[in-house]
Formats: structure tokens, C-alpha cells, sequence
């Protein structure tokens, strides 16, 4: 069996080895909430960048059918005098 000192050290050990383990979980915690906090700032900006371009899509759409719907052909940036077959 063991004497008290080889236990009192080993018992030492086990504890420092559990305390490393605890805070390197501890760090990689975090930093995974730091890296999960970036990407949804991320998506945060792509989100409103797509918004923002619905947006003018869809007012393009609607000057579209504004513009074709009183009879007139649009061309590309120039709207023509012809009526729309």
C-alpha cells in the first residue's frame, strides 16, 4: 500500500491535472461563444444587405409593370413611344 506522502501527491496531482482540464474547457468555452457571436454578426450584415437589394428589386419590378402596363415598351434604360404587343 501507499504511505500518506505518495497519496497526499498523488492526490495533488489528480487535482492539478482536473484543474487544467477545467480551464482549458473553460477557454474553449468562451471562445466558442466569441466565434458564435462574430458569425451572427455576420449574418446580421448579409441579412440586411439582402433587404436592402428585395428592396430594389422590388421596386424595379414595380416600375416595370408601371412603365409596360400605360402601353409604352421599355428598353433596357430607355422607355420607347411603340405600344406593347
Amino acid at each position: 500500500m501507499l504511505d500518506q506522502g505518495w497519496a497526499l501527491v498523488i492526490s495533488a496531482v489528480v487535482a492539478a491535472v482536473g484543474t487544467v482540464i477545467v480551464t482549458l474547457l473553460s477557454m474553449f468555452r468562451k471562445e466558442n461563444r466569441n466565434d458564435h457571436a462574430t458569425v451572427m454578426d455576420a449574418l446580421n450584415r448579409v441579412s440586411n444587405t439582402i433587404d436592402r437589394v428585395e428592396g430594389k428589386v422590388d421596386s424595379h419590378l414595380e416600375w416595370h409593370i408601371k412603365e409596360t402596363g400605360n402601353g409604352r415598351t421599355v428598353r433596357r434604360n430607355k422607355v420607347g413611344g411603340r405600344k406593347a404587343s
